[in-house]
């Protein structure tokens, strides 16, 4: 039950930063938006809030890795 626990509280951790680095990168891109930068570093910002999002809270990472036996 403990590895269970353990697993929750990382888990949780992983979402609260995640969380932060999304709203760090929302506040730098509204920053690009009103300030006369490039289009590209918005799409950039954006990208990579995409990618986090993707990657963690829709736990693609999850599916994409190898079980035991070397199985997918």
């Amino acid at each position: 039950m403990k590895d269970h626990d353990k697993d929750k509280t990382i888990a949780f951790r992983r979402g609260v930063v995640v969380l932060l680095a999304l709203a760090i990168l929302t506040a730098v891109e509204y920053w690009l938006g009103i300030s006369e930068t490039p289009a590209v570093f918005l799409w950039v910002v954006g990208l990579v809030k995409a990618v986090l999002v993707v990657w963690f809270f829709m736990h693609i990472g999850r599916i994409l890795e190898t079980q035991e036996g070397g199985q997918r």
